[in-house]
């Protein structure tokens, strides 16, 4: 395995460790048993680059012919169930803390999928396709959170608050023109992780969202 395709691989690991506790974190929150727990950790995790293989042909996705990702994955929201349960009284007190951590795995998960996504459309030769790879990049950043929360019959988030998606398509953009641009593969990777990882905290500590039309609530019947 040569240097760079090492860096990219360890990338993806620590993606998919950072979505998958996210994403254990959520289904606990929701009070779903140890199953739901695996499963939407899973899903969180390699949810979006199925989406994104199928849509560029690559059959079986990466997540069924490659289950290192997987692996790691079950073994994630396994140790984040764990500890839940054995200080599941501690865990609930610390809620708000619990919430952040999430936040914070959530959004490193989300910019180094979007990065991630970005170079596999490159690779599959979609490198002079700019739209095509950015938004391949997004779908692997939020494909498996709004999968996630469909199954737990709720609106995604990534369609009510903290322009979740903006941030993934800011980073995606940014790695993008800056491997057209020949810059450094390390570099540009550090780069755009932080500027997704960045707008997306940035949103939550300041309760960004974008308009949407409020409307009162309809009135009931008497």
């Amino acid at each position: 395995m040569e240097i760079e395709e090492l860096i990219y691989f360890i990338v993806e690991m620590m993606g998919t460790v950072a979505f998958a506790t996210s994403g254990a974190m959520v289904a606990i929150n929701k009070r779903v048993d140890i199953f739901g727990v695996l499963v939407l950790s899973s899903i969180t995790a390699l949810g979006g680059g199925c989406i994104r293989d199928i849509l560029i042909g690559t059959l079986p996705p990466r997540m069924f012919s490659d289950y290192r990702y997987v692996t790691l994955a079950v073994a994630v929201a396994l140790f984040v169930f764990l500890v839940a349960y054995i200080f599941r009284n501690h865990y609930q007190k610390s809620q708000k803390i619990v919430d952040s951590v999430n936040n914070v795995f959530d959004a490193v998960g989300l910019g180094i999928f979007t990065v991630t996504g970005v170079q596999v459309a490159i690779e599959s030769g979609f490198k002079m396709n700019g739209i095509l790879a950015v938004c391949l990049g997004v779908i692997t950043g939020i494909g498996g959170g709004i999968l996630r929360d469909v199954m737990l019959r709720e609106i995604p988030f990534v369609l009510k608050k903290r322009i979740y998606a903006l941030a993934s398509i800011a980073g995606g953009i940014v790695y993008y023109n800056m491997f057209l641009a020949n810059m450094d593969r390390t570099l540009s990777i550090v780069v755009a992780v932080a500027v997704t990882f960045v707008i997306r905290l940035l949103a939550t500590i300041f309760k960004l969202d974008l308009p949407r039309v409020k409307l009162k609530e309809p009135q009931q019947d008497k």
